[in-house]
């Protein structure tokens, strides 16, 4: 899910490397540490392909 997710919300930034992800966790209502590492994870997966 949150892969999806972060390939919606990249395609709108203007600039990959501004994407915010406390406020990508907070507009998807994600809490938890293990959300921030999925996250964090994810953020950087897509960005270095």
């Amino acid at each position: 899910m949150i892969h999806y997710l972060m390939i919606e919300e990249l395609e709108q930034c203007e600039d990959k490397k501004d994407f915010n992800y406390l406020s990508f966790m907070k507009k998807y209502h994600l809490r938890t540490v293990a959300d921030e590492v999925m996250v964090i994870a994810e953020y950087q997966n897509l960005i270095n392909h």
